[in-house]
């Protein structure tokens, strides 16, 4: 991976052979700060100041891809002329968009989705520093809080459950501190992303995140677009990387001014 400060010159350089730029960016880890709680999280006002000026451009599009629901996203921002999408593009929010048949043939599993959240939130409901998150579509086994006394419990009882119910049609992803659950038919956030920015063939992909999550992202566009994550990470498949929500703000206030 290379450091985007330390190769700037060359990829402004490509970023400025597009005259259309379509940014599209996760929320925790990479717009915000990650925090202790997903409550706890926040939106610097000068990011958002830059998001607020680019939904403002023609030159510009943006969306913002993240595993959170739309309910939980959208309060963080309020900001008209951006694409929002909601359970790693199970839901998707912006003018002239619609859901497309892969995303509504992976909702109609949501059912069976609430059906094992609610067996896990069971199986810890005594244990402190554990939420499970129904997020409606998806759900997410969070656990940034667990103490590491309970760590070999929350890993048994994951194993258990994912060789339990093999059969079923979910898939497991573990992403930073939380355990995603999500339907088994191919759709994420690679999905979602190649599917908006279909909309505009010629403007250049420029995409940022930070977790495991996003590895579907970076893998879509590692040779169409500019693939940048928040950490470095010899596992990654993203060209560039960025060292925090900071660093991004940094590289975000470069791109307004191309």
């Amino acid at each position: 991976m290379k450091y985007v400060w330390s190769h700037w010159r060359s990829l402004e350089t490509r970023i400025r052979s597009r005259k259309t730029k379509f940014l599209i960016v996760d929320f925790d880890g990479t717009l915000a700060p990650i925090v202790k709680t997903p409550q706890a999280a926040f939106l610097n006002g000068k990011t958002r100041k830059i998001l607020l000026e680019f939904s403002r451009l023609k030159t510009v599009k943006v969306a913002v891809i993240s595993g959170r629901s739309l309910r939980d996203l959208m309060p963080h921002f309020r900001l008209k002329g951006i694409i929002y999408a909601g359970n790693h593009g199970l839901e998707i929010r912006g003018k002239g968009f619609q859901l497309p048949p892969g995303a509504k043939r992976a909702r109609r599993l949501g059912t069976v989705i609430r059906l094992l959240g609610a067996k896990l939130r069971k199986n810890f409901s005594k244990v402190a520093g554990v939420w499970v998150e129904d997020k409606r579509y998806t759900v997410s086994a969070h656990y940034r809080n667990i103490h590491k006394k309970y760590l070999p419990f929350l890993n048994r009882t994951i194993a258990l459950f994912r060789k339990k119910y093999a059969h079923w049609p979910v898939v497991w992803r573990k992403g930073k501190k939380v355990w995603e659950l999500r339907p088994g038919i191919g759709w994420g956030k690679g999905d979602a992303a190649l599917y908006l920015t279909g909309k505009f063939p010629r403007a250049l992909p420029v995409v940022i995140g930070d977790d495991r999550t996003d590895e579907d992202m970076f893998r879509t566009f590692r040779k169409k677009g500019v693939t940048i994550r928040v950490g470095r990470s010899k596992r990654s498949l993203a060209e560039y990387y960025l060292r925090s929500p900071a660093d991004v703000r940094r590289f975000l206030g470069r791109i307004r001014s191309l």
